[in-house]
Formats: C-alpha cells, structure tokens, sequence
C-alpha cells in the first residue's frame, strides 16, 4: 500500500501526539460535552425531526422541519471561523501540529460512502453521532443500530482499500 491515508494511520498519529497532552483532553472532554448537549437541546437526537428535515414534499403541507439547517450552518460558521484562526497560527493551542485532511479530491470512494451514509441516515434519521448519545436513553433497537453501524464501518475499511487499490476484498 502507498502512501494512502488510513483511519489507523490518523488515529495513530494523533493518539501518539496527544494523549498525554492534558489540555488537549480537557478540549475534547469540553467538545463532546457541547455536542452531547447540542444535540439533545436541538432534538437532533430524534430520528422524526431529522426525517422531517428529509422530507422536502412536505413543505408544501408545512410539515418540513428546517431545524437541522440551522444546527448545519452553525457547523460552518464555527468551522468556517476555525480554518481561518488557523492559517495565522503555525501549531494549536494544545498540540503539535494540526491535523487537517489530506485528502481534497473527491473520489470513488468518497462518493459511494457519502451516498452509502445518506441512504443508511435517510432509512434511520440517525446519524452516527446521535445515534451513540441515544445509549443514555436506550430506545427500543438502538442496540441493533449500533452494532450494525459498528459492523458497516469495519466492513468498510475493507470495501475502501478495495476501492483504492483495486485489491480482492479479503
């Protein structure tokens, strides 16, 4: 394999460059707490809400939902106004270097595993975030989700190396 860019190889570099690094800690511990919460204010933990967001024949009915185009555009403005900071600083606050993508085409396997996730988001109204913060209530079946989502995602990694390199799925 090339110099291909792997989910182990990210998570190894940022593991080995971070762990130890207390603040950096305390930022994600901060971060996954302001997205926990969001998500459970904004009632983006429910799968109708973002199923109504989905369903673009009922505007018509005023029964579309724009709700999650708020929590999305919030996203870009706060990320938007991140990419900016970092391009006057040449490390973050709390680590050694940034970590951005390094891959910036867009590919067969991003198009097949964006329209695998939208049908996937589409048929549950869940999405993976929201999904592992439904595990402090427990609804009905979300055990079954997860585990599958877990599943697709394992299953993944070998249908995107096969996408890349050609290579027989082993």
């Amino acid at each position: 394999m090339s110099n291909s860019i792997t989910r182990d190889n990210i998570s190894q570099e940022i593991i080995s460059s971070s762990a130890t690094n207390l603040a950096y800690l305390a930022v994600a511990v901060l971060s996954g707490g302001l997205f926990g919460a969001g998500l459970y204010i904004s009632q983006m933990i429910d799968p109708l809400k973002v199923l109504r967001f989905l369903d673009f024949g009922a505007i018509s009915q005023n029964g579309w939902d724009p709700s999650l185009a708020l929590v999305i555009v919030s996203a870009i403005g706060v990320m938007m106004v991140s990419v900016f900071l970092t391009k006057s600083r040449s490390a973050p606050l709390f680590d050694k270097q940034f970590h951005l993508p390094a891959l910036k085409q867009i590919d067969r396997p991003l198009i097949i595993g964006a329209i695998l996730f939208g049908i996937g988001w589409g048929m549950s109204g869940i999405c993976p975030g929201p999904a592992i913060t439904l595990v402090a209530f427990m609804p009905e079946n979300l055990l079954i989700f997860l585990g599958l989502m877990f599943f697709g995602s394992f299953l993944g990694t070998y249908v995107q190396k096969w996408l890349t390199n050609g290579d027989a799925i082993a």
